[in-house]
């Protein structure tokens, strides 16, 4: 023993008689099982951690990433019988890649294009495909009695793009630049806080158009069922390629007729696939139980949701730019 250090014996309690050396021994067993984990009390009270469920990123109330993490968020924990899914509003797909860069979140509904564009980093990116959301058509949609019958007839009047960090605003800016105008200078570009205010600025009159993307976008749902219905644009035929040319990222793509009342021959455009991304180093565990959901899950999701019948895992495989950029428990099923 150190020459510094005083060491403490306790002095023994008297023992009067057995009964009371058979109460302190009891005592001193209860206590070493509290200490030791294996007294009854202990093993009755300490169990596993909580698991803590996907922290999810999604959009502004009232936009399509928006809609689809609450269905995501309510079809999944219902059937899986607790909380398996978060889903936490944000300002859209550039304030979800920052929350992932940092931790704050799991995994994020993000635009096709950007998401190619941090996917093309590799490894270096430190996120992986989740699983495909659904495809996202641009187009832009003006109340039917408009006489607008191109996109260049906009020019210099009022057109809500949307929520500025949101990727529809990303795939506006691509779309438009590729057939040489900017939204800014060649539009009065309106920008909103939340994206459910988007149609009420046209339908109130104050703004000419509406930019969107998607098949049962909420805001052009509500323009097109409006007494006055819409009318949905797409770039031309022949502006498709030079679009394409500029963001080779994009896709050409084609809304069906009927897709929202209005559209009633298929509209060609451009677009790109939405999807799930997911940080690297999610763990394998609740990645799998994830996808495993959204599997079994599917039909009921379709029905919420008509769009997410494109979210399967033979879609998100073939939406991959390469295996090496698929969360390891898919890149598994490749």
């Amino acid at each position: 023993m150190s020459p510094d250090r005083t060491e403490f014996k306790p002095r023994p309690a008297p023992v009067t008689d057995h009964g009371t050396r058979r109460r302190l021994v009891l005592g001193a067993s209860v206590s070493l099982g509290l200490l030791t984990g294996t007294g009854l009390a202990l093993a009755t009270t300490v169990g596993p951690a909580p698991v803590r469920p996907l922290r999810l990123g999604t959009s502004t109330p009232g936009g399509g990433f928006s809609q689809y993490g609450e269905v995501l968020q309510d079809v999944l924990n219902r059937r899986h019988g607790k909380p398996l899914l978060q889903a936490r509003q944000t300002r859209g797909t550039v304030e979800n890649l920052e929350l992932l860069q940092r931790g704050e979140l799991d995994m994020a509904l993000i635009q096709g294009t950007s998401a190619d564009e941090v996917l093309q980093k590799g490894p270096a990116g430190g996120l992986r495909i989740l699983f495909a959301m659904y495809p996202s058509p641009g187009m832009l949609a003006v109340p039917r009695a408009s006489a607008v019958r191109r996109l260049e007839d906009l020019a210099g009047q009022p057109v809500v793009f949307g929520v500025r960090t949101s990727g529809l605003v990303a795939l506006a800016r691509q779309v438009f630049s590729g057939i040489g105008m900017d939204i800014d200078r060649d539009f009065k570009a309106i920008y909103v806080e939340r994206a459910a205010d988007s149609p009420r600025i046209v339908l109130a009159g104050e703004a000419s158009g509406l930019w969107g993307a998607g098949e049962g976008w909420p805001g052009f749902m509500q323009l097109a069922g409006s007494q006055g219905g819409a009318r949905f644009l797409g770039p031309t035929r022949a502006q498709i390629p030079q679009i394409i040319a500029r963001w080779p990222l994009l896709k050409g793509m084609e809304v069906a007729a009927q897709a929202y009342p209005g559209i009633e021959a298929p509209l060609p455009t451009v677009g790109s696939v939405n999807l799930i991304l997911a940080r690297e180093d999610l763990d394998d565990i609740r990645a799998e139980a994830f996808v495993a959901a959204m599997q079994q899950a599917g039909p009921e999701l379709t029905s919420a949701l008509p769009q997410a019948a494109f979210s399967t895992v033979a879609n998100t495989l073939a939406s991959a730019p390469s295996v090496e950029l698929l969360h390891r428990v898919l890149a598994r099923r490749a």
